[in-house]
């Protein structure tokens, strides 16, 4: 008789075209488990993303009531999918992997508790990226991190959260945030003439949300000693734009800028390719998938020590340099460290597509694994609810 599969339901509150990928990815494999999808909303209005619907097999979807809060650098979104707890008794799954510690969150703990059933919590924030959480934020991280028994972590940054919030480090599994790299490795297989270029190619690919700090790395640019242009990719309210170039005009950089606006596709992966150097300046960032969009292609880096996953992406000193944003100085100097030395440039390209191969589906696959196998046991094991 053939065993029955494990039925595992991930609960997120939007589809994302990386996580898409990947997913499409673990559904596919031969697993002890199946795993399916729910959403508590289609999209957010921030959002400018293309998602192959082809992909999106064993998925359902919310009607949740989505209220945003606007903060001083970014908008937060709170869900609240009032037929959730329906869905779930429709759906019935063995685990449920929730992510975060929004009300989606809560009421997926209560019904494992309620029906049985394992629990994983996952989570992308850290210590830096939470750090001005309010009260009943905080109150929901502390109960759903102190009752669950089994955790998934998207980064090392966001495993010490989970650390520092009294998660036990054994039964944290952590599988890093990634993407599919297929495209960007074709960028990087091509040749590598970026140490003839002149002037040397910087590129900033993402919106114009305070929180990005393009305005820090603008200020940067009159310290920048080296041949530079800058291309800037993405976009932003009419408002926003209009300040960053006026600041680049005071600054003295505009002439070389190139404002290249929002690409995606075939346009965005020529971008990487020309680019001598990618820079990403953030106030914050719990990952930064676009560092991970240059290590795939080759491209190496120089980052704001606020983009948490910049620590499982860079190789600080050799892929690029890991620096504080807020002193323009120090970020004009590695970006000079780079583009001044054509032979580092080089070395640095070629390392960062060795250290891509961990982001590869078949090694970041394994987290999942291990904690959807850890949950079963110690349900099976002990009988906790949760």
């Amino acid at each position: 008789m053939e065993k029955k599969k494990i039925q595992v339901l991930s609960v997120q509150n939007i589809p994302s075209p990386y996580r898409v990928d990947f997913y499409y990815y673990l559904q596919n494999r031969e697993t002890e488990y199946d795993i399916s999808f729910l959403y508590t909303a289609h999209n957010e209005d921030n959002r400018v993303w293309t998602i192959d619907e082809t992909k999106l097999g064993n998925t359902h979807f919310l009607d949740a009531k989505v209220i945003k809060l606007k903060k001083e650098m970014d908008n937060h979104y709170i869900h609240l999918p009032f037929s959730i707890y329906r869905k779930l008794n429709e759906l019935c799954p063995d685990v449920v992997i929730s992510w975060e510690y929004n009300p989606a969150a809560l009421l997926c703990y209560l019904w494992c508790v309620l029906h049985h059933k394992a629990f994983v919590h996952g989570t992308d924030g850290t210590l830096h990226s939470e750090r001005n959480s309010g009260k009943l934020q905080r109150l929901s991280r502390r109960f759903i991190i102190g009752h669950a028994k089994t955790f998934l972590a998207s980064s090392t940054k966001a495993k010490e959260k989970l650390m520092a919030w009294g998660a036990e480090e054994e039964r944290i599994f952590i599988s890093l945030l990634t993407e599919n790299l297929e495209a960007y490795h074709r960028i990087a297989d091509m040749a590598n003439d970026r140490e003839e270029k002149e002037p040397m190619g910087l590129l900033y690919v993402g919106s114009f949300i305070r929180r990005k700090g393009l305005d820090l790395l603008l200020n940067s640019l009159p310290y920048v000693k080296g041949n530079y242009q800058l291309h800037i990719v993405g976009n932003g309210s009419r408002e926003e734009r209009d300040k960053l170039m006026q600041q680049a005009q005071e600054l003295g950089v505009q002439d070389r800028i190139v404002w290249k606006g929002f690409l995606e596709g075939e346009e965005l992966l020529r971008e990487y390719h020309d680019a001598a150097v990618f820079v990403l300046p953030t106030r914050e960032d719990c990952f930064g998938l676009v560092l991970l969009e240059a290590l795939g292609s080759g491209t190496p880096i120089v980052t704001s020590c606020y983009a948490d996953g910049a620590y499982d992406i860079v190789e600080d000193g050799v892929t690029g340099f890991i620096v504080n944003p807020e002193n323009p100085v120090e970020f004009a100097e590695a970006i000079d460290r780079l583009i001044g030395d054509p032979a580092r440039l080089q070395e640095a390209g070629r390392r960062s597509i060795e250290l891509s191969e961990k982001f590869d589906y078949s090694v970041t696959a394994k987290g999942y694994d291990a904690a959807i196998a850890h949950a079963v046991e110690v349900y099976r094991a002990s009988g906790d609810r949760g």
